[in-house]
């Protein structure tokens, strides 16, 4: 039987419309209407104040100009010094003069500083110098329970290198250069170390060498971690080698033996 035009028509339809659907489907979303809108980026609030402030353009890119007093705040960490020049474009500032970094745990100083804003990184060079404070002790502690290790660096911990790496977000010091750590008279050297402020975890990496203020106990080793978490103290150190020493017992003295003399004989004439 002969197919009649109407029914050939209706057939064609069908088969443009399936064909017409699965070109549609096989183009992206974003081809058949309104793209979607990007993203928008987050924005962190920086604060700053100075005596002197001023703007200069280098090419496109705008730069702030502090100085005197300087002071930028970017969450719980302050930075201090006497000059500062903030560049726009990759959201970075060079400080110089008397340079502080510091948050209610730690105090970083050195010659010349580098913020990195959206990495939550200073860098600090020549003459770097931490100052570490244990974690304060919770309100109704009582100072009644034995002294451990953490109580006897209650002075907080000095450290000193010539260049540091802080992520003051995350509250890590990278110190990729020769370290020195002090606290009281002990001190502890080492070529390169990782403070976790947060963790209150020091981890020394290199020719670590150690001596307490009596040079009583002195040791070397590769590799050394230091935890001085409340009720979490420990040291620990790969294949070191060292040397401490012990009290001798005093011997009792004895009593010097008697002795009788015998008169001499006269001799006689």
């Amino acid at each position: 039987m002969k197919m009649n035009q109407r029914a050939k028509w209706r057939i064609g339809s069908a088969i443009a419309a399936t064909i017409g659907l699965a070109v549609v489907s096989a183009v992206p979303a974003a081809q058949q209407g309104t793209p979607p809108k990007p993203a928008e980026p987050k924005y962190t609030e920086i604060k700053y104040s100075a005596d002197m402030t001023s703007y200069r353009w280098d090419g496109e890119d705008r730069i702030l100009v502090l100085k005197g007093n300087v002071k930028f705040v970017q969450g719980d960490t302050a930075l201090l010094a006497d000059k500062v020049d903030y560049r726009e474009s990759t959201d970075t500032a060079i400080a110089t003069g008397n340079l502080k970094i510091y948050d209610d745990r730690d105090t970083i100083t050195g010659d010349t500083c580098t913020m990195n804003f959206e990495e939550k990184k200073g860098t600090l060079a020549g003459n770097v110098r931490i100052v570490a404070k244990p974690k304060p002790k919770p309100q109704g502690s009582s100072d009644s329970k034995p002294k451990s290790l953490k109580s006897e660096w209650k002075d907080g911990l000095v450290i000193t290198c010539d260049k540091v790496d802080y992520y003051y977000k995350e509250k890590k010091a990278v110190i990729p250069s020769p370290v020195t750590m002090v606290q009281k008279s002990r001190t502890v050297t080492a070529d390169s170390a990782i403070y976790l402020s947060k963790e209150e975890i020091i981890q020394l990496v290199g020719s670590v060498k150690g001596r307490d203020e009596k040079d009583r106990h002195s040791f070397s080793a590769p590799k050394v971690t230091i935890s001085i978490k409340e009720n979490d103290e420990w040291i620990t150190a790969e294949k070191a080698t060292g040397s401490f020493y012990v009290k001798e017992k005093e011997e009792e003295s004895k009593p010097a033996e008697k002795t009788t003399e015998q008169p001499a004989e006269k001799s006689g004439t």
